[in-house]
């Protein structure tokens, strides 16, 4: 029996400015069969998540241009169908879940996607614990969502998939702020959505995360042109000639083996690149004054201590020291408090105890001081941009420590970083025309090019390919070098934090656990 086709498109062109000559869709065909799992990956960039974005009927609905071409959904043209009649067929988790949540809890976000497509309310109650114990998501369905964290917030917007009970699920990097373990669980839950007759596409960097799970992977190239396709994860060798030309993250490449991008780019710049990782006290940078230290600290679960009988924490009586002039990982499980804290040392969360930037207690520094000192890439760079103008984003933060600049400097020095960046030809565009991971970068430079003497960065590759998050990191690796920068950064991938932290701190069970690195 001929497998029937989920997804139909033919020769898409879509682009964002009507009068632009670059299409973010250029000429795309692509087939998708039904009821398997199927990984998409492409450069940063490419059009994934644009491509995305049309399949759902979301482009050009809400924005953009199709300038030709058909899509079809188990062959209905997504043109014709009213929004009602698309969830039928397809729903998407978006690589910013805080972009879909219309309501204030996870429960009521739920019942608001069954109304949407016309669910008896009869039949509403079920659908909604199924999904939450399926999921494991009891505990935090009557909880605001603005109060979850990363991962935690991607695990609520599954669940609101789980009840819509839509043929396809389209996944773009639905697992970038997901700890490993809820990965695995999210995993084996897909699993059992393809064999109740479900089709998944996935669109990841992480291919590890889909080894033992896809049926075929299809690598794009630039305008979402499909370059290779019916790769099968046990036939992955013969294409990694591709994968490396494309700059993806391949399985099994580890820390010892990164050196296509170490030799050209970072040669000078890291030595410890095979670094390892084990449990125990450091002592590469104990001798290095501290930029940020914690005493006795601890940090509550809620910004609203009296909204709870009793107080919670998520950090408890903790100490520790972030080594100035040097890169410090946090790890740990999602919702563990790991961006909470980062919060709190920018005085916008509640603590107990001491925090100290280089020895003065933060009490005691007011935030525009604080802000002279720290800056912060948060985890949806989004919510930092401050023009509509790619080039004047990164300006606006040169202007702020360069006040005896000319307008023409200032541009001649945000264009050559952009060009450093690899954004060079997006300067006229809107941040928010940007990828998921194109903004990400622009939101990194554009806290370089200010003079803060510490950063803090919330899972700083969370979106990116594999080349662009070697840039990033050794970008930082140089400032930190040449410029004593103190980087401080969040991270659910652990070989990232071995390659290129100086000190890595585990968050586990309210504490902050301390590892050494050992060449």
């Amino acid at each position: 029996m001929t497998p029937s086709i989920a997804i139909h498109l033919s020769d898409v062109v879509f682009r964002y400015v009507e009068s632009g000559k670059r299409n973010i869709l250029d000429h795309v065909s692509l087939d998708i069969e039904e009821g398997g799992i199927t990984v998409l990956m492409g450069s940063s960039g490419c059009g994934k998540s644009t491509l995305a974005a049309v399949l759902a009927g979301l482009y050009p609905e809400n924005g953009g241009f199709l300038e030709s071409g058909t899509i079809e959904l188990y062959g209905h043209p997504v043109s014709a169908m009213n929004q009602q009649e698309r969830a039928a067929y397809l729903t998407m988790l978006f690589q910013n879940p805080d972009l879909q949540f219309c309501m204030d809890t996870l429960r009521r976000e739920m019942q608001f996607c069954m109304e949407n497509i016309c669910v008896p309310k009869e039949e509403m109650d079920r659908r909604i614990e199924s999904a939450a114990r399926t999921l494991g998501m009891e505990a935090l369905l009557d909880q605001k969502l603005v109060t979850l964290s990363g991962g935690e917030k991607q695990k609520a917007a599954l669940c609101c998939l789980y009840v819509m009970e839509s043929k396809c699920i389209l996944l773009d990097e639905a697992f970038a702020n997901i700890d490993s373990r809820s990965v695995t669980e999210l995993i084996a839950l897909l699993l059992k959505l393809k064999q109740h007759g479900r089709t998944i596409i996935a669109i990841d960097h992480q291919l590890g995360h889909w080894a033992d799970a896809a049926d075929e992977i299809i690598v794009l190239g630039e305008g979402g042109k499909v370059l290779q396709r019916s790769i099968h994860p046990d036939q992955l060798e013969k294409f990694y000639p591709l994968f490396e030309q494309e700059g993806l993250y391949y399985p099994g490449r580890t820390a010892s083996q990164r050196s296509f991008f170490m030799a050209d780019a970072a040669a000078g710049h890291k030595s410890e690149t095979a670094a390892s990782y084990n449990s125990g006290p450091s002592t590469q940078q104990d001798q290095k004054p501290a930029a940020v230290s914690f005493r006795d600290l601890s940090i509550l679960r809620t910004s609203d201590a009296r909204a709870s009988r009793f107080r919670q924490y998520l950090l408890s009586h903790v100490d520790a020291d972030f080594p100035k002039g040097a890169m410090t990982a946090v790890l740990g499980p999602s919702g563990s408090g790991k961006t909470t804290t980062f919060l709190s040392v920018l005085k916008q969360h509640p603590y107990e105890g001491s925090i100290l930037i280089d020895g003065t207690d933060l009490s005691r520094i007011k935030k525009k001081e604080l802000f002279a000192k720290a800056g912060i890439v948060f985890q949806n760079p989004g919510n930092q941009f401050i023009t509509q103008n790619v080039t004047e984003e990164v300006k606006s933060s040169i202007r702020i420590w360069n006040k005896d600049l000319s307008d023409e400097q200032c541009e001649k020095q945000a264009l050559a970083l952009l060009k450093e960046y690899g954004l060079e030809r997006y300067h006229r565009y809107s941040p928010y025309m940007l990828s998921q991971g194109q903004q990400r970068r622009l939101a990194v430079l554009s806290i370089l090019a200010g003079q803060q003497q510490i950063l803090f960065l919330d899972e700083p590759t969370y979106g990116q390919d594999y080349r662009s998050t070697m840039a990033i990191m050794d970008q930082l690796s140089r400032k930190v070098k040449d410029d004593g920068l103190t980087v401080i950064f969040i991270t659910h991938d652990q070989e990232l934090a071995e390659v290129w932290a100086d000190k890595i701190y585990q968050l586990q069970g309210q504490r902050l656990v301390e590892g050494r690195r050992t060449s």
